[in-house]
């Protein structure tokens, strides 16, 4: 699926993958960038969202554009297909095709779990450089407390990862906490082998409930040096 890191701590062309998984929204749409962590929630059967952000680094010279449509046109599988621009000086502008399916094994419902699965193709094409497409797969798991006031979800996958020329584990752990009727507050912790952990946190809110959504994060990554903390704006579109 699409939605969710989002981070910002790696190269992109080894973040794009992470990126794939995307994360945590409100009861029932879908997980929404620039978090990563994903949920096991899908847009309503044929309904459509379109997700876009930016995001800076602080310390270092690097900025990323993402837009994201998806889809939900038969009712058991949403697709997904956009993109992400990455331009500054480290590690250099690249570009990012996402392409992704994810269908649910078992719907989350309140005071319950839920499990999705997710499998999807990246294309990175890195300045002058040759282009790399890396195949992967995500599972998902989502448990509902407090009649859905608390939110948790765990990601488990891997990739094929052709940029790196090597196959990663990659994993994610988040929380959703309902601070009022329209206000979320989220935070997470993932990464992928070889590569530090993550931590991203934000707030999202809902201008018009269920239909317009904004949302701004914070993020770090001890990977020094240069330490990478990074902060994004976005917006969520629901019809």
């Amino acid at each position: 699926m699409i939605a969710q890191t989002r981070a910002i701590a790696m190269p992109m062309k080894r973040y794009a993958c992470l990126l794939a998984i995307p994360l945590l929204s409100c009861a029932t749409a879908q997980a929404a960038r620039p978090f990563v962590t994903d949920d096991a929630r899908m847009v309503d059967a044929g309904g459509c969202q379109l997700e876009t952000f930016a995001k800076r680094q602080k310390l270092v010279d690097e900025r990323e554009f993402w837009l994201l449509p998806a889809c939900n046109p038969w009712g058991g599988v949403e697709l997904t297909l956009g993109g992400t621009r990455v331009e500054g000086s480290v590690p250099g502008n690249s570009r990012t095709t996402i392409l992704q399916a994810k269908t649910l094994i078992k719907t989350l419902q309140t005071n319950g779990t839920g499990y999705a699965l997710t499998l999807g193709m990246l294309q990175t094409q890195p300045y002058r450089r040759a282009r790399a497409d890396s195949f992967y797969v995500n599972a998902i798991a989502s448990a509902s407390y407090a009649d859905d006031r608390v939110v948790l979800h765990a990601n488990l996958g891997a990739i094929d990862d052709r940029a790196a020329g090597m196959r990663r584990a990659t994993w994610g752990v988040g929380a959703e906490i309902a601070l009022g009727s329209r206000l979320y507050g989220i935070a997470e912790s993932y990464g992928q082998h070889g590569e530090k952990p993550t931590m991203h946190v934000g707030l999202r809110v809902w201008l018009v409930p269920n239909r317009v959504q904004v949302d701004g994060t914070l993020g770090h990554q001890q990977s020094g040096p240069p330490e990478r903390r990074f902060q994004s704006v976005g917006l969520r579109v629901l019809f």
